[in-house]
């Protein structure tokens, strides 16, 4: 896998240490697969009120806790020392699996629930895969497809056209794979939600070092599956997509290419953009922003070669980006001014920094579908936040702002904030949003409010006036007078321009149509993220509305691959040139969706966060739950496409 495993000495105590660590219920329902125990099928579940009473946890119940370690104990005992896993049962089927999750959770799955969770639990080799009717045709060999952009999405979509045998070749504009992960190498970059979801489904019990990875860890990963899938002759880094027009008489795509020996033109029969969603950075349009004369760069374009410490320095943004990197900049800097424009809601995890421990690697190693369950355990947990999304009319009109639940967590939040500042009210007021949690995108404590009270730090909310050779100019709010804060190094946390999908390439559709053209009316859309019409034989890999409500990233865009992949299979196999989404399909899902988001609290705050587009429309999210969407992209629908 690329990466070496801890080596450790096996003994009682350290068999002790792993299953005091462990997932109990996880660990019940892999022991139970294994051995069939009755004890551990009678053991109770309880549902446990989670932040407050806006979650609800499913656990273990505690007097279950000595006896389940007892079993697993006995169990190991008489694994240890063997190399041999000829006891060692097969994965669960789907019909076991549905029996198994209901003991996990007490509850039973729908068909499309286990659908979603079979998938999931990964105990397949390839859990989304997708293959030909009757063999690969022979005309195969003359059909080639074009992927733009070698982050996550790029290289899952190579991984399954090399399953089809069907060739490829993948632009990358950059000098390496990991698209938002090559270029946000900022300190203290890593993911907000656990590598046990962020993470391929075919790739298996990969040997994170943290709970949560950092960039690091998430470029030894890209380069694990480069390596793995023999990817690296299929990429051409350091070249971008100069133009993409469609050719009506060769059915074809016309690209232009700019790269190391020049510009190149090409043909492909189809092209598929995985630029992703984090993939422009947003550079604040302040006055005087270029006569700046320290340092200054955006957190995707970090300068390593600045040695800060002792410096004055100010951070521009406060989003996901800005509140990870602060504390870092908080201990380095002589001063540090953070400019808020809006607060977020910032929610605590324990753990969040912490690297995993050697005995909790070797529960997953050998404990046989343990880690499958422990995958799907953060997988139910992270399924919760989805009642928290939904508007309450009842609710509302009794005074609420969004459902009950989602008040509990608002007020276990704000609970957060003021055990974090004490009794500094005016620094409070500033952190309490205005908003309800999850309007915007919530952010994970890496120490914000702790760097927030330290005595080199200010929290300045003050409109930014303009940027000066030497500093920032403010208007205090107090005095109406302009003050000027000078600093050394300047630190862009704006975020990114989520909107302009598909940047930085021009695509021309049939007609002439741009996308300019196709989404002047309110923003950019697609027919389940993914399709448009007037664009033949065009594919887009987090297009607009395509961010679920849960689920691992991971996930999901193997999810996509399979769809994309399932038509131009269905294009080939039918001696199709081209697929289209029609019009009235495009229409009729869009105004579904319309609908739906009307139900869902992103659009709360009108136009502001990333979440919702300059229309004042919702364009990211996706605002079905999550098993209903999988349902609408579990297999590809060729009926709603044109082909020709």
């Amino acid at each position: 896998m690329g990466t070496d495993r801890a080596s450790a000495t096996v003994d009682g105590g350290f068999v002790d240490r792993a299953l005091e660590a462990a997932n109990l219920n996880a660990l019940r329902i892999a022991l139970y697969h294994q051995t069939n125990d009755p004890r551990l099928a009678a053991m109770e579940v309880k549902q446990v009120p989670a932040q407050g009473g806006a979650l609800t946890a499913y656990v273990l119940h505690r007097q279950h806790h000595d006896e389940l370690r007892a079993i697993a104990t006995e169990y190991f005992s008489q694994r240890l020392g063997t190399e041999s896993d000829h006891s060692v049962r097969p994965h669960p089927t789907r019909e076991e699996t549905a029996d198994l999750i209901t003991l996990f959770t007490g509850e039973a799955p729908t068909e499309t629930e286990l659908a979603f969770s079979y998938e999931d639990l990964a105990f397949e080799d390839f859990p989304r895969n997708i293959d030909w009717t009757n063999g690969r045709p022979e005309n195969v060999d003359d059909f080639h497809v074009t992927i733009v952009g070698a982050g996550f999405s790029g290289l899952v979509m190579g991984i399954q056209l090399d399953r089809l045998g069907i060739p490829y070749r993948i632009i990358e504009r950059n000098p390496a794979a990991g698209g938002t992960w090559f270029t946000n190498d900022y300190p203290e970059a890593r993911v907000d939600i656990p590598s046990a979801i962020y993470q391929f489904r075919f790739i298996k019990q990969y040997p994170w070092k943290s709970y949560f990875a950092t960039q690091a860890e998430l470029a030894e990963y890209v380069q694990m599956i480069i390596d793995e899938y023999d990817l690296a002759s299929k990429i051409s880094f350091n070249t971008a997509v100069a133009d993409a027009t469609w050719n009506e008489t060769s059915k074809r795509w016309d690209l232009e290419l700019d790269g190391p020996d020049g510009t190149t033109a090409i043909g492909t029969n189809a092209v598929i953009s995985c630029a992703g969603l984090f993939n422009k950075p947003n550079l604040p349009d302040i006055e005087g922003i270029e006569s700046f004369e320290g340092h200054m760069f955006h957190t995707t374009e970090w300068d390593h070669s600045v040695d800060y410490n002792g410096l004055d320095i100010a951070l521009i943004g406060t989003g996901s980006s800005g509140a990870q990197l602060m504390p870092n900049l908080a201990e380095a800097a002589k001063q540090l001014n953070v400019y808020q424009r809006t607060a977020n809601w910032v929610t605590p995890v324990v753990g969040y920094r912490n690297q995993m421990p050697a005995e909790e690697r070797w529960l997953f190693d050998s404990m046989p579908g343990y880690w499958n369950w422990f995958i799907f355990a953060s997988y139910v947990a992270q399924m919760q936040m989805q009642s928290l999304q939904v508007m309450d009319p009842e609710w509302i009109a009794a005074g609420g702002r969004v459902n009950e639940r989602n008040a509990k967590f608002e007020a276990r939040l704000t609970e957060f904030i003021r055990s974090k500042v004490g009794d500094d009210d005016e620094l409070f007021a500033k952190l309490v949003p205005s908003y309800p949690p999850l309007a915007r995108r919530l952010i994970i404590d890496n120490g914000w409010y702790d760097a927030l009270v330290q005595d080199n730090v200010d929290l300045v909310t003050d409109g930014i006036e303009r940027i000066t050779p030497n500093g920032i100019v403010s208007i205090d709010p107090k005095t109406g007078n302009e003050v000027e804060r000078s600093v050394d190094m300047i630190v862009l946390g704006a975020g990114f321009k989520v909107a302009e999908y598909l940047w930085p390439v021009p695509y021309t559709g049939r007609n002439g149509m741009s996308l300019e053209k196709l989404w002047a009316r309110d923003g950019a859309r697609a027919y389940v993220g993914m399709t448009l019409p007037e664009f033949p034989n065009m594919f887009i890999f987090y297009g607009p509305n395509s961010q679920p409500r849960g689920g691992g990233y991971h996930s999901w865009v193997e999810i996509f691959s399979r769809y994309v992949c399932g038509l131009m299979v269905e294009m080939i196999e039918s001696g199709s040139s081209s697929i289209e989404i029609s019009q009235e399909a495009f229409d009729s899902y869009n105004t579904a969706m319309d609908e739906e988001h009307k139900t869902i609290l992103w659009e709360y705050e009108g136009v502001g966060g990333y979440y919702v587009n300059a229309f004042g429309r919702s364009g990211v999210n996706m605002p079905w739950k999550v098993h209903d969407f999988f349902e609408m992209v579990q297999q590809p629908d060729p009926e709603n496409y044109i082909h020709g």
